[in-house]
């Protein structure tokens, strides 16, 4: 009994140090999976942020807080809907209104490096997005361009699965917006028109009508020659401030993308009033996006003259 005695405690302590390492693995999941749905949950205390500066430093450091602890938790779907959205807001709010700014006043290697930054944060919130939905074949089939099989999976989503869907194909379209003169990135339109319209089918008033914009701005930014629509645009923009006049990006981006498309100043300046005059502490919530809003309209009031020719 003595000789087996030694055998036995050795085999003990290894398994012992075994469960303990697989603990170990399962606590950290365990701490990061409880984390993430108080992150979730507080989430919306940078939504209601009324200051901008202090949006724009505190977006890249949430941002890592979230992929640290997705690192112990990588299916975890509260953190993977947070990043998906939440690089699509720092690039939409933060990274492209400096493009925006330097599309005016230069220099072309800040238009340049902001316009990469804004495509890769657009695209990772885009793979955030594929990876919440967790459709494998509908992945590989969106990115292989497949689309009967796209078709297919898509038909397969409930209304539940719209918001990993929407910010996949919010990431997606606005990066390839910013990427027109790229022949490998303007081929995911077909496979993006697809996303779009199962986006709008499943939850039209999804972030507070933001399919609505999508479609509008989509439409509004084609060129006619190639597709763009006017009325189509301004059936989505219209739908959209019907249904949700609380979100003052529906006015701000009719100003800025429906209005320069027919070249209608009286619009412009309609949409932009709207903004200006809203009352931004109204719905808290929306706080964040408000503010983007009334300053990215504050900015296009000025230098109406580059989109909008004078009669």
């Amino acid at each position: 009994m003595s000789r087996i005695q030694p055998w036995a405690q050795r085999v003990a302590a290894a398994g012992a140090l075994v469960v303990f390492a697989l603990g170990g693995c399962n606590i950290k999941k365990l701490t990061s999976n409880t984390t993430a749905k108080n992150l979730e949950y507080g989430s919306i205390a940078l939504d209601r942020e009324a200051d901008l500066e202090f949006a724009r430093y505190a977006f890249p450091a949430s941002l890592k807080t979230l992929e640290t602890f997705l690192v112990s938790s990588p299916d975890n779907r509260s953190l993977l809907l947070l990043l998906a959205k939440g690089y699509n807001a720092y690039a939409f709010g933060i990274v492209e209104a400096d493009l925006e700014h330097a599309q005016i006043d230069g220099p072309e290697e800040r238009i340049e490096e902001l316009s990469r930054r804004a495509k890769l944060h657009y695209l990772r919130g885009r793979e955030y997005g594929l990876r919440w939905l967790s459709r494998p074949v509908f992945e590989k089939a969106a990115h292989e361009g497949d689309l009967e099989t796209v078709e297919s999976e898509l038909a397969k989503l409930k209304p539940e699965d719209a918001p990993g869907l929407f910010w996949a194909v919010y990431g997606w379209v606005s990066a390839v917006n910013l990427a027109k003169d790229d022949p490998q990135m303007m081929a995911g339109l077909p496979v993006i028109e697809l996303m779009m319209n199962r986006a709008l089918e499943l939850d039209p008033d999804f972030n507070s009508g933001s399919p609505y914009a999508l479609h509008g701005v989509y439409h509004a930014s084609k060129p006619q020659a190639f597709g763009g629509d006017p009325k189509t645009a301004k059936k989505f923009f219209d739908q959209g401030l019907a249904a949700h006049p609380e979100n003052l990006l529906l006015p701000y981006l009719m100003a800025r993308f429906y209005a320069p498309m027919v070249q209608d100043r009286a619009l412009f300046d309609e949409m932009i009033k709207k903004v200006a005059e809203a009352d931004v502490t109204a719905h808290p919530d929306l706080r964040l996006t408000n503010e983007i809003a009334r300053d990215r309209a504050r900015f296009w009031a000025k230098h109406v003259d580059e989109i909008i020719l004078s009669e």
